[in-house]
Protein backbone atom coordinates (compact mmCIF):
# COMPACT_ATOMS: atom_id res chain seq x y z
CA UNK A 1 0.00 0.00 0.00
CA UNK A 2 2.83 2.43 0.79
CA UNK A 3 4.22 2.19 -2.76
CA UNK A 4 0.82 3.02 -4.23
CA UNK A 5 0.26 5.96 -1.88
CA UNK A 6 3.75 7.32 -2.50
CA UNK A 7 3.46 7.06 -6.28
CA UNK A 8 -0.06 8.49 -6.43
CA UNK A 9 0.81 11.46 -4.21
CA UNK A 10 3.95 12.22 -6.21
CA UNK A 11 2.19 11.66 -9.55
CA UNK A 12 -0.61 14.05 -8.64
CA UNK A 13 1.91 16.75 -7.75
CA UNK A 14 4.02 16.21 -10.88
CA UNK A 15 0.96 16.32 -13.15
CA UNK A 16 0.01 19.69 -11.66
CA UNK A 17 3.54 20.94 -12.32
CA UNK A 18 3.32 19.71 -15.94
CA UNK A 19 6.44 17.56 -15.61
CA UNK A 20 7.58 15.07 -18.22
CA UNK A 21 6.68 11.62 -16.82
CA UNK A 22 6.55 7.90 -17.47
CA UNK A 23 5.11 5.05 -15.43
CA UNK A 24 6.76 1.61 -15.57
CA UNK A 25 4.54 -1.30 -14.46
CA UNK A 26 5.50 -4.93 -13.97
CA UNK A 27 2.68 -6.71 -15.81
CA UNK A 28 3.88 -10.32 -15.97
CA UNK A 29 6.43 -12.50 -14.19
CA UNK A 30 7.45 -16.05 -15.06
CA UNK A 31 9.70 -17.62 -12.46
CA UNK A 32 11.41 -15.79 -9.62
CA UNK A 33 11.51 -12.01 -9.31
CA UNK A 34 12.03 -9.54 -6.47
CA UNK A 35 8.82 -7.66 -7.33
CA UNK A 36 5.53 -9.12 -8.54
CA UNK A 37 2.98 -7.93 -11.13
CA UNK A 38 1.67 -4.52 -10.18
CA UNK A 39 5.02 -3.17 -8.94
CA UNK A 40 5.56 0.33 -10.36
CA UNK A 41 8.23 2.93 -10.89
CA UNK A 42 7.38 6.56 -11.62
CA UNK A 43 10.11 8.35 -13.62
CA UNK A 44 10.60 12.03 -14.47
CA UNK A 45 12.49 13.47 -17.41
CA UNK A 46 15.26 14.79 -15.16
CA UNK A 47 16.07 11.28 -13.91
CA UNK A 48 14.26 11.10 -10.57
CA UNK A 49 12.11 8.11 -9.73
CA UNK A 50 9.79 6.74 -7.05
CA UNK A 51 8.82 3.14 -6.44
CA UNK A 52 10.70 0.09 -7.68
CA UNK A 53 10.33 -2.73 -10.22
CA UNK A 54 13.08 -4.95 -8.84
CA UNK A 55 15.51 -5.19 -5.97
CA UNK A 56 17.73 -2.59 -7.63
CA UNK A 57 19.18 -4.53 -10.57
CA UNK A 58 16.79 -3.19 -13.25
CA UNK A 59 16.05 0.38 -12.16
CA UNK A 60 19.11 1.95 -13.84
CA UNK A 61 18.34 0.42 -17.21
CA UNK A 62 14.63 1.12 -16.79
CA UNK A 63 15.38 4.80 -16.15
CA UNK A 64 17.09 5.06 -19.56
CA UNK A 65 14.27 3.24 -21.34
CA UNK A 66 11.64 5.39 -19.61
CA UNK A 67 13.43 8.57 -20.69
CA UNK A 68 13.49 7.27 -24.26
CA UNK A 69 9.75 6.56 -24.05
CA UNK A 70 9.20 10.14 -22.88
CA UNK A 71 11.19 11.48 -25.85
CA UNK A 72 9.21 9.44 -28.39
CA UNK A 73 5.90 9.59 -26.49
CA UNK A 74 5.38 5.92 -27.28
CA UNK A 75 4.43 3.12 -24.90
CA UNK A 76 7.07 0.40 -24.68
CA UNK A 77 6.90 -3.24 -23.61
CA UNK A 78 10.26 -4.33 -22.18
CA UNK A 79 11.20 -7.89 -21.28
CA UNK A 80 14.03 -8.91 -18.97
CA UNK A 81 14.92 -12.61 -18.96
CA UNK A 82 17.31 -13.69 -16.21
CA UNK A 83 16.47 -17.39 -16.28
CA UNK A 84 19.65 -18.42 -18.13
CA UNK A 85 23.28 -17.67 -17.28
CA UNK A 86 23.79 -15.45 -20.33
CA UNK A 87 26.70 -13.07 -19.56
CA UNK A 88 25.16 -10.47 -21.89
CA UNK A 89 21.74 -10.55 -20.21
CA UNK A 90 21.07 -7.74 -17.74
CA UNK A 91 20.25 -8.98 -14.25
CA UNK A 92 22.15 -12.28 -14.28
CA UNK A 93 23.80 -12.98 -10.94
CA UNK A 94 21.76 -10.38 -9.14
CA UNK A 95 19.31 -12.67 -7.37
CA UNK A 96 16.51 -13.05 -9.94
CA UNK A 97 15.82 -16.15 -11.99
CA UNK A 98 12.77 -15.17 -14.00
CA UNK A 99 11.22 -13.44 -16.98
CA UNK A 100 9.74 -10.01 -16.30
CA UNK A 101 7.52 -8.01 -18.68
CA UNK A 102 7.27 -4.27 -17.97
CA UNK A 103 5.11 -1.69 -19.73
CA UNK A 104 6.44 1.89 -19.85
CA UNK A 105 3.65 4.42 -20.33
CA UNK A 106 4.58 8.11 -20.97
CA UNK A 107 1.17 9.23 -22.24
CA UNK A 108 -0.14 12.05 -20.06
CA UNK A 109 -3.84 11.23 -20.48
CA UNK A 110 -3.11 7.65 -19.40
CA UNK A 111 -1.20 8.82 -16.32
CA UNK A 112 -4.04 11.16 -15.39
CA UNK A 113 -6.49 8.24 -15.64
CA UNK A 114 -4.21 6.05 -13.53
CA UNK A 115 -3.84 8.78 -10.92
CA UNK A 116 -7.60 9.22 -10.68
CA UNK A 117 -8.20 5.47 -10.41
CA UNK A 118 -5.55 4.95 -7.74
CA UNK A 119 -6.63 7.98 -5.71
CA UNK A 120 -10.05 6.35 -5.50
CA UNK A 121 -8.49 3.02 -4.59
CA UNK A 122 -6.04 4.09 -1.86
CA UNK A 123 -8.58 6.33 -0.13
CA UNK A 124 -11.21 3.59 0.02
CA UNK A 125 -12.12 1.53 3.07
CA UNK A 126 -13.23 -1.37 0.90
CA UNK A 127 -11.14 -3.63 -1.36
CA UNK A 128 -11.28 -3.40 -5.13
CA UNK A 129 -9.65 -4.46 -8.38
CA UNK A 130 -7.51 -2.32 -10.68
CA UNK A 131 -7.57 -3.49 -14.28
CA UNK A 132 -4.84 -2.47 -16.75
CA UNK A 133 -5.81 -3.43 -20.29
CA UNK A 134 -4.06 -3.14 -23.64
CA UNK A 135 -3.90 -4.68 -27.11
CA UNK A 136 -0.65 -6.55 -27.76
CA UNK A 137 -0.51 -5.04 -31.26
CA UNK A 138 -1.51 -1.53 -30.20
CA UNK A 139 0.04 -0.41 -26.93
CA UNK A 140 -1.57 3.02 -27.31
CA UNK A 141 -4.83 1.33 -26.28
CA UNK A 142 -3.52 1.04 -22.70
CA UNK A 143 -6.21 1.97 -20.13
CA UNK A 144 -6.84 1.73 -16.38
CA UNK A 145 -10.16 0.84 -14.74
CA UNK A 146 -10.72 0.64 -10.98
CA UNK A 147 -13.69 -1.33 -9.62
CA UNK A 148 -14.49 -1.15 -5.88
CA UNK A 149 -16.11 -4.04 -4.04
CA UNK A 150 -19.44 -2.18 -4.14
CA UNK A 151 -19.47 -2.79 -7.92
CA UNK A 152 -19.11 -6.55 -7.49
CA UNK A 153 -22.35 -7.18 -9.42
CA UNK A 154 -20.43 -6.10 -12.54
CA UNK A 155 -17.35 -8.28 -11.82
CA UNK A 156 -16.46 -11.13 -14.14
CA UNK A 157 -15.17 -14.46 -12.82
CA UNK A 158 -11.53 -13.37 -12.91
CA UNK A 159 -12.16 -10.20 -10.93
CA UNK A 160 -14.07 -12.12 -8.29
CA UNK A 161 -11.19 -14.59 -8.06
CA UNK A 162 -8.74 -11.72 -7.54
CA UNK A 163 -10.82 -10.46 -4.61
CA UNK A 164 -10.76 -13.92 -3.03
CA UNK A 165 -7.08 -14.65 -3.71
CA UNK A 166 -5.94 -11.09 -2.84
CA UNK A 167 -3.26 -11.13 -5.50
CA UNK A 168 -2.56 -10.00 -9.07
CA UNK A 169 -3.20 -11.94 -12.27
CA UNK A 170 -2.07 -11.43 -15.87
CA UNK A 171 -4.05 -12.88 -18.74
CA UNK A 172 -3.63 -12.81 -22.54
CA UNK A 173 -6.68 -13.72 -24.60
CA UNK A 174 -6.79 -13.28 -28.39
CA UNK A 175 -4.16 -10.58 -28.40
CA UNK A 176 -5.67 -8.58 -25.54
CA UNK A 177 -3.70 -8.39 -22.30
CA UNK A 178 -5.15 -7.63 -18.89
CA UNK A 179 -3.45 -7.20 -15.53
CA UNK A 180 -5.89 -7.48 -12.63
CA UNK A 181 -4.60 -6.30 -9.24
CA UNK A 182 -6.17 -6.68 -5.82
CA UNK A 183 -6.20 -3.31 -4.07
CA UNK A 184 -6.72 -3.77 -0.31
CA UNK A 185 -8.70 -1.29 1.75
CA UNK A 186 -6.69 1.52 3.31
CA UNK A 187 -5.00 -0.17 6.30
CA UNK A 188 -6.33 1.38 9.52
CA UNK A 189 -5.04 0.77 13.01
CA UNK A 190 -6.40 1.88 16.38
CA UNK A 191 -3.86 2.41 19.14
CA UNK A 192 -5.19 2.67 22.68
CA UNK A 193 -2.78 4.18 25.19
CA UNK A 194 -0.65 7.26 25.94
CA UNK A 195 2.66 5.73 26.99
CA UNK A 196 5.96 5.97 25.12
CA UNK A 197 5.54 2.49 23.62
CA UNK A 198 2.40 3.73 21.83
CA UNK A 199 4.48 6.53 20.31
CA UNK A 200 7.12 4.01 19.17
CA UNK A 201 4.38 1.97 17.48
CA UNK A 202 3.03 5.09 15.77
CA UNK A 203 6.49 5.93 14.45
CA UNK A 204 6.97 2.45 13.01
CA UNK A 205 3.52 2.31 11.45
CA UNK A 206 4.04 5.65 9.75
CA UNK A 207 6.81 3.99 7.74
CA UNK A 208 4.09 1.76 6.27
CA UNK A 209 1.70 4.66 5.52
CA UNK A 210 -1.18 3.04 7.41
CA UNK A 211 -3.96 5.27 8.68
CA UNK A 212 -3.59 5.66 12.44
CA UNK A 213 -6.33 6.47 14.95
CA UNK A 214 -5.07 7.19 18.48
CA UNK A 215 -7.28 6.81 21.55
CA UNK A 216 -6.33 8.00 25.01
CA UNK A 217 -6.00 11.11 27.12
CA UNK A 218 -5.59 13.70 24.36
CA UNK A 219 -4.06 16.23 26.76
CA UNK A 220 -1.25 13.81 27.60
CA UNK A 221 -0.52 12.66 24.06
CA UNK A 222 2.85 13.48 22.54
CA UNK A 223 2.48 16.55 20.29
CA UNK A 224 4.60 15.12 17.49
CA UNK A 225 2.67 11.87 17.71
CA UNK A 226 -0.65 13.69 17.36
CA UNK A 227 0.61 15.38 14.19
CA UNK A 228 1.48 12.03 12.60
CA UNK A 229 -1.88 10.27 13.05
CA UNK A 230 -5.15 10.60 11.19
CA UNK A 231 -7.23 11.47 14.26
CA UNK A 232 -7.08 11.46 18.05
CA UNK A 233 -9.89 10.58 20.48
CA UNK A 234 -10.45 10.83 24.19
CA UNK A 235 -11.26 7.63 26.09
CA UNK A 236 -14.97 8.46 26.21
CA UNK A 237 -15.26 9.42 22.53
CA UNK A 238 -17.46 7.50 20.11
CA UNK A 239 -15.73 5.95 17.11
CA UNK A 240 -16.43 3.33 14.46
CA UNK A 241 -14.27 0.23 14.01
CA UNK A 242 -14.39 -1.16 10.44
CA UNK A 243 -14.15 -4.90 9.63
CA UNK A 244 -10.59 -4.62 8.23
CA UNK A 245 -9.24 -2.49 11.09
CA UNK A 246 -6.54 -3.56 13.53
CA UNK A 247 -6.69 -2.76 17.25
CA UNK A 248 -3.78 -2.55 19.69
CA UNK A 249 -4.49 -2.03 23.39
CA UNK A 250 -1.39 -0.87 25.27
CA UNK A 251 -2.84 1.24 28.08
CA UNK A 252 -0.78 -0.18 30.98
CA UNK A 253 -3.95 0.35 33.02
CA UNK A 254 -6.05 -2.65 34.03
CA UNK A 255 -9.21 -0.66 34.75
CA UNK A 256 -8.86 1.13 31.42
CA UNK A 257 -8.57 -2.21 29.62
CA UNK A 258 -11.72 -3.43 31.39
CA UNK A 259 -13.47 -0.26 30.20
CA UNK A 260 -12.27 -0.76 26.61
CA UNK A 261 -13.13 -4.45 26.50
CA UNK A 262 -16.57 -3.67 27.86
CA UNK A 263 -17.03 -1.00 25.19
CA UNK A 264 -15.69 -3.08 22.28
CA UNK A 265 -16.71 -6.62 23.26
CA UNK A 266 -19.60 -6.62 20.78
CA UNK A 267 -17.20 -6.33 17.81
CA UNK A 268 -17.65 -9.33 15.54
CA UNK A 269 -15.20 -8.61 12.72
CA UNK A 270 -11.74 -7.04 12.76
CA UNK A 271 -8.42 -7.78 11.10
CA UNK A 272 -6.42 -7.97 14.32
CA UNK A 273 -6.88 -7.28 18.01
CA UNK A 274 -3.93 -7.39 20.38
CA UNK A 275 -3.82 -6.70 24.11
CA UNK A 276 -0.50 -5.91 25.80
CA UNK A 277 0.34 -7.95 28.86
CA UNK A 278 0.90 -11.57 29.99
CA UNK A 279 -1.65 -14.40 29.98
CA UNK A 280 -2.32 -13.98 33.71
CA UNK A 281 -3.37 -10.38 33.17
CA UNK A 282 -5.70 -11.44 30.35
CA UNK A 283 -7.16 -14.15 32.63
CA UNK A 284 -7.83 -11.52 35.28
CA UNK A 285 -9.39 -9.22 32.67
CA UNK A 286 -11.68 -11.98 31.45
CA UNK A 287 -12.65 -12.83 35.03
CA UNK A 288 -13.54 -9.22 35.76
CA UNK A 289 -15.78 -9.06 32.69
CA UNK A 290 -17.40 -12.39 33.58
CA UNK A 291 -18.31 -10.96 36.98
CA UNK A 292 -20.06 -8.14 35.12
CA UNK A 293 -22.00 -10.63 32.99
CA UNK A 294 -19.89 -10.12 29.84
CA UNK A 295 -18.65 -13.37 28.31
CA UNK A 296 -15.59 -12.86 26.10
CA UNK A 297 -14.56 -16.51 25.89
CA UNK A 298 -15.24 -16.70 22.13
CA UNK A 299 -13.75 -13.28 21.52
CA UNK A 300 -10.60 -14.25 23.41
CA UNK A 301 -9.90 -16.99 20.87
CA UNK A 302 -9.44 -14.23 18.28
CA UNK A 303 -7.33 -11.97 20.49
CA UNK A 304 -3.54 -11.80 20.50
CA UNK A 305 -2.41 -11.62 24.12
CA UNK A 306 0.47 -11.61 24.86
CA UNK A 307 0.87 -9.39 21.83
CA UNK A 308 3.35 -9.71 18.96
CA UNK A 309 5.48 -12.43 17.39
CA UNK A 310 7.97 -14.34 19.53
CA UNK A 311 11.20 -12.70 18.36
CA UNK A 312 12.61 -11.90 21.78
CA UNK A 313 11.76 -8.21 21.41
CA UNK A 314 13.10 -5.82 24.05
CA UNK A 315 12.29 -2.13 24.31
CA UNK A 316 9.44 -0.18 22.69
CA UNK A 317 10.87 -0.11 19.15
CA UNK A 318 11.51 -3.86 18.94
CA UNK A 319 8.14 -4.59 20.54
CA UNK A 320 6.49 -2.32 17.96
CA UNK A 321 8.16 -4.31 15.18
CA UNK A 322 6.98 -7.61 16.68
CA UNK A 323 3.41 -6.27 16.90
CA UNK A 324 3.42 -5.02 13.31
CA UNK A 325 4.88 -8.33 12.14
CA UNK A 326 2.07 -10.24 13.84
CA UNK A 327 -0.54 -7.95 12.27
CA UNK A 328 0.93 -8.48 8.79
CA UNK A 329 1.21 -12.26 9.32
CA UNK A 330 -2.37 -12.51 10.55
CA UNK A 331 -3.74 -10.42 7.68
CA UNK A 332 -1.88 -12.59 5.18
CA UNK A 333 -2.79 -15.84 6.97
CA UNK A 334 0.86 -16.68 7.61
CA UNK A 335 2.39 -18.21 10.75
CA UNK A 336 5.47 -15.99 10.99
CA UNK A 337 7.95 -18.84 10.62
CA UNK A 338 11.31 -18.32 8.81
CA UNK A 339 10.81 -18.42 5.03
CA UNK A 340 13.46 -21.13 4.71
CA UNK A 341 10.97 -23.53 6.30
CA UNK A 342 8.13 -22.63 3.92
CA UNK A 343 7.42 -25.42 1.44
CA UNK A 344 5.20 -23.21 -0.77
CA UNK A 345 6.03 -20.22 -3.01
CA UNK A 346 6.81 -17.05 -1.08
CA UNK A 347 4.21 -14.99 -2.92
Amino acid sequence: MKDWIQIVNRLEQLLLENNELALATVVHVDGSAYRRPGARMLVTGDGNWWGAISGGCLEGDMLKKAQMAMMTQQIKLVTYDTREDDPFQLGVGLGCQGLIDIVIDPIRSHLEAFCQAMKQAVSSYEPGVLGSEWDENDLSSFQYVYSPLSDIHSFDTDKKAILVQKTAHYRLIQGKSTLLEYIPPMPRIWIFGNQFDALALIQQINLLAWEIHWVGNVQKMNLQGKKSVKQVYDWESEYQILPDDSLVMMTHDFDRDVFLMRKLSSLETFAYWGVLGPQKRMDKLQGQLNDEGIDISELRKKLSSPIGLDVGAEGPEEIAISIISEIIAQKNKRDGQPLKFRDKPIH
